[in-house]
């Protein structure tokens, strides 16, 4: 699943790693800005599915965590660095390289704060995979997985919280629960306007797409949303619609919460 260089126009896809705990929770008070040059990249495909990397300085998604070790160990990773499985550190498909993010097991507590310098999980329905020693850390090395939530750790050292925002994770709002709309699907969000273009002309089939601008702390972002739906219902259609084109990363959101 692994060997990834953000200067070559193509990329490797390499198979997917992967393999408890006690209740002890590790929550840093302060967690490390991100430190260094971050590289975007350009979008990739990987078994037939386009991947978008892009800023998201709203990222904060609920899914499932997965570790690679062995089979990968002592070899570059998508910015270069070399991955070892004995430190903390991570592979997401579309976030910055590198970007910091805090890292939550929902089954038993655990909270660290990882770097992420390598592209993956390419496995469906997977939103992080983490070196051996950070799964330690996180309780979940003999289980292989793990249902976590993933959190950016923004410049300024904050972290990004959905549930403080007009946001709503997909799959995470209960059957019988009332949202003010208008609804959106939001696909992705880019710093180069040019990517957000190609994203709405692969997706012009699904729905309505707009491409709408958003000042934020670290400049100006590109976001690609379908809708807006008068219903969750109609909304959830649309999301799964896009989730089977491969665009996990999508969720649903509104302007105003209820």
């Amino acid at each position: 699943m692994r060997v990834l260089k953000l200067a070559m126009p193509l990329i490797l896809a390499l198979a997917v790693a992967a393999c408890g705990g006690g209740p002890r929770v590790y929550t840093p008070s302060s967690p490390p800005p991100p430190t260094g040059t971050q590289k975007v990249g350009k979008p990739y495909q990987v078994a037939g599915i386009w991947y978008y990397p892009a800023h998201d300085h709203d990222y904060d998604e609920v899914g499932t965590a997965s570790w690679y070790g062995p089979k990968f160990h002592g070899r570059p990773t998508a910015n270069g660095e070399v991955f070892d499985m004995n430190k903390v550190s991570a592979a997401h498909p579309t976030l910055p390289l590198p970007s910091h993010v805090r890292v939550t097991n929902l089954n038993n507590g655990r909270a660290i704060t990882v770097r992420i310098n390598d592209r993956g999980p390419f496995a469906r329905g997977r939103i992080l995979d983490l070196s051996r020693r950070a799964a330690q850390l996180l309780g979940f090395e003999k289980q292989g997985t793990a249902k976590v939530r993933v959190q950016l750790v923004r410049s300024d050292g904050s972290i990004a919280d959905a549930r403080s925002a007009p946001t709503i994770q997909p799959r995470q709002i209960a059957s019988n629960e009332q949202v003010l709309g208008p609804l959106f699907v939001q696909i992705g969000s880019f710093a180069d306007v040019n990517n957000a273009r190609k994203l709405r002309q692969q997706l012009s089939d699904i729905g309505k797409i707009s491409i709408e601008t958003a000042d934020t702390h670290e400049g100006v972002v590109y976001r690609v949303r379908i809708g807006p739906f008068k219903s969750e219902r109609d909304a959830r259609q649309v999301l799964d619609r896009v989730f089977k084109r491969g665009f996990y990363g999508a969720r649903i959101f509104t302007d105003r919460l209820g």
